[in-house]
Parts: structure tokens; C-alpha cells; sequence
């Protein structure tokens, strides 16, 4: 049974009062999960079921002789007001979801991976066989083992926790377990200290974490400061995405 958005307002009081059939009951919650807007008018009208639109009353009386006269408007204007706010917040909220899963959709991308040379910088023989266990757990995409192994080089071993190779994948790794605050905490300390091997890809990828933080503002400053280099072409596409919104 599909129900159009006529029929949708129509049952939409029965809804609130749980008495329609089951059968309208999933036809009319299929349609909500598919139409924004019936969506935001039902979030509006189940707030008005639940009283949570509040009517400021006031005991005292206005002064001035010419406002007493208006007192009965003072109820239906100040319901409208509150009205009003519930509708412009409610779209707000929807409005800042959709952008949100538009963000997180242009965020979907693919983590580097990690190709094995004979560059070693200051880490010991076994300080590298742990870096490299770690980049095998990270190319096989167990993102959270990675993790695990490079932490424990830091645990292990202090002087190797401004190592630019080992915080730029820890920081991929918090990246695609979800940690965003922390990733982006690793892909500063990279920025800040404008390390040149690992500079552009830490730029790039800390305007992912932003993204998928659903900071907009700040990831375009991301790709932005990425107009040339290895990651120019690939900044550029995300910026005219995100420019679409």
C-alpha cells in the first residue's frame, strides 16, 4: 500500500493517536522515511500533540490603557511565535542532516596504502619489523591492529612519537576506526612541523576527518591550501563538490 502526501496529512492526527490499522500504519511510516518534508510536518505536529509548544502567560496587567484592548491577541501571537520557531528549527535540524550525509558521502576515500622501501629514518631494525607488522594489519584494512602495533612503538619507545611515517598512519587509522578528533590531532603535529615527506597527504586527509565531522568551513580551508602538489587534482574535485551544497 503506498499513500501520497495528501493521504499522509490526513492520517497523520490518527498516526500521532496510534489508531490506524497496521496496514496504513507501515504504509504511513514508509512514506515518512522517504519524504522529507511529510517528515519535518510530522516532527512539527507530534510536538504540538506533546505540548511542547509553551504559551507565555502573564498575570499583570499592561499599564497603558491602549494595550489592554489587545490582550486577546496576546495568546494566538505569542502560540504563532513558538509555532514558528519549532517550524524553522525543525527544518534547520533536517537541513544540517542532509548536508551532513552529503559531506559523508564526498568523504568516501580510499585510505593510501602503504608501499614497503628501504627508506628507514631513525627507527631501529626492531622498531621497524613492529612498523612494518603494523602496515600489514593496515593494508588488509584491520585498521584497529595497525592502530595497536603503532601504539605500542610510542609505548616502547618515546623518541618515536614525532616520527612523521608513524603518525601519519596512526592518524589514517584513527581516520577509518572513527576516532576523527584524534586523526586530526596526529595530521597537526605533521602540519605544524611542515614535515615534507608525508606535509600534502596530511593536509588532505585531515580535510576528510573534517568532513566527515561535518565541518564544512574548515575542510575547504583543507583543500584549499592544496592548489598544487599531488593532491591538487583530487582537493580540487572535493572543493567543487562541497561548493554544490
Amino acid at each position: 500500500m503506498i499513500i501520497t502526501c495528501r493521504e499522509f496529512n490526513d492520517l497523520a492526527e490518527s498516526y500521532l493517536a496510534d489508531d490506524l490499522s497496521e496496514k496504513k500504519k507501515e504504509a504511513f511510516e514508509a512514506h515518512y522515511f522517504q519524504c522529507d518534508n511529510c517528515f519535518a510536518q510530522l516532527k512539527l505536529l507530534e510536538r504540538l500533540f506533546s505540548k511542547e509548544i509553551p504559551i507565555i502567560q502573564t498575570e499583570r496587567k499592561p499599564s497603558w490603557a491602549w494595550a489592554w484592548t489587545l490582550k486577546p491577541l496576546f495568546k494566538p501571537v505569542l502560540a504563532l511565535a513558538s509555532l514558528l520557531i519549532v517550524v524553522v528549527s525543525t527544518l534547520w535540524v533536517v537541513n544540517n542532516y542532509r548536508q551532513g550525509k552529503y559531506l559523508e558521502s564526498i568523504s568516501k576515500e580510499e585510505p593510501p596504502i602503504y608501499i614497503r622501501t628501504e627508506t628507514r629514518d631513525t627507527l631501529t631494525d626492531i622498531q621497524n619489523q613492529t612498523f612494518d607488522q603494523a602496515m600489514v594489519y593496515y593494508n588488509n584494512k584491520q585498521y584497529g591492529a595497525a592502530l595497536e602495533q603503532l601504539n605500542s612503538l610510542e609505548d616502547n619507545s618515546p623518541d618515536t612519537e614525532f616520527n612523521p611515517r608513524i603518525l601519519f598512519f596512526k592518524a589514517v587509522c584513527c581516520l577509518e576506526t572513527g576516532d576523527f578528533q584524534k586523526a586530526i590531532k596526529h595530521f597537526n603535529v605533521i602540519i605544524e612541523n611542515k614535515n615534507p615527506s608525508y606535509y600534502d597527504e596530511a593536509v588532505f586527509y585531515k580535510g576528510i576527518a573534517l568532513l566527515r565531522l561535518n565541518d564544512k568551513k574548515q575542510a575547504l580551508k583543507q583543500f584549499q591550501n592544496l592548489a598544487t602538489g599531488p593532491y591538487s587534482h583530487r582537493a580540487k574535485a572535493i572543493l567543487e563538490e562541497i561548493n554544490r551544497i
